[in-house]
Parts: structure tokens; C-alpha cells; sequence
């Protein structure tokens, strides 16, 4: 019987904080910025693209977004946790963005912003990991 199942005994407390202990921070501020600037760039050229195409638009939108979370989490292979870098970068990225568009649209449609924020989590740890293969 090992000492983890004696009765009357805990386990150990879990440190919930060790899994942020694998993020580089630096990396992820950095990623975040360099985001949000394409974010911010694709956003301001997206009124000038739905002018030329309504289809256009979208895809320029998505396409924007996709770019800046493959660039907000490009940089993270040489994290402890690239996957977990590169997701983070790019969640602030487009977390620092929300502002932006409740100001431009005086709305926020609540399945929009969920969806782009899966979007970049997903974005981001894909390009992490394989960030981190590359940079292995």
C-alpha cells in the first residue's frame, strides 16, 4: 500500500501555479504586441476592403486575425512551453483588440469574439508547438 492511499492521510496540495511557471512572459508580451499591431493594421484596412467586396471583407478579416496570431506566437520556441506561450501571445493579442472594436462598433456580438478568441488559442498553440519542434 503506498503512502497516497493510506487511509487517513491527504495527498499533497497540487501547485496550481507550476504550469505558468513553463510560460516565458517576456516571449508573450512580445508576441501580444507585435499581434495587436497587425490586428490594429488589418482592422483599419478592413473598411476599405468590404468597399471593393462584402466577401472580400471577411476574408481579409479572418485572414488578418490568422497572421496575427500566427506572428503573436511565432517567437515562443524557445519557451519551457512553446504551446502554451504561443497560445497565451496570441489570446492577448486579440484580448488587447476588444477594446478597439466596442469603440468602433459601440456593440460587441458575443459569438464573434468567442469564436475569434477559440480562433486564436487554437492559432497560437499550433504555432507554438511547431515553434518549438523548430526550434528543438
Amino acid at each position: 500500500m503506498s503512502a497516497k492511499s493510506t487511509p487517513g492521510r491527504r495527498p499533497p496540495p497540487r501547485d496550481w501555479g507550476s504550469w505558468m511557471d513553463q510560460i516565458d512572459w517576456v516571449l508573450v508580451v512580445r508576441g501580444a504586441s507585435a499581434g495587436f499591431t497587425i490586428l490594429v493594421i488589418s482592422g483599419l484596412a478592413h473598411p476599405l476592403v468590404v468597399r471593393m467586396s462584402e466577401t472580400a471583407g471577411l476574408v481579409w478579416l479572418v485572414a488578418g486575425a490568422v497572421l496575427a496570431f500566427v506572428v503573436a506566437a511565432f517567437r515562443s520556441g524557445t519557451a519551457d512551453s512553446p504551446f502554451l506561450t504561443g497560445m497565451f501571445a496570441a489570446l492577448i493579442s486579440y484580448t488587447l483588440s476588444i477594446p478597439l472594436i466596442y469603440i468602433s462598433s459601440r456593440q460587441l456580438i458575443w459569438t464573434d469574439v468567442a469564436m475569434f478568441a477559440v480562433l486564436a488559442v487554437v492559432v497560437g498553440g499550433i504555432t507554438g508547438l511547431l515553434a518549438g519542434r523548430r526550434a528543438s
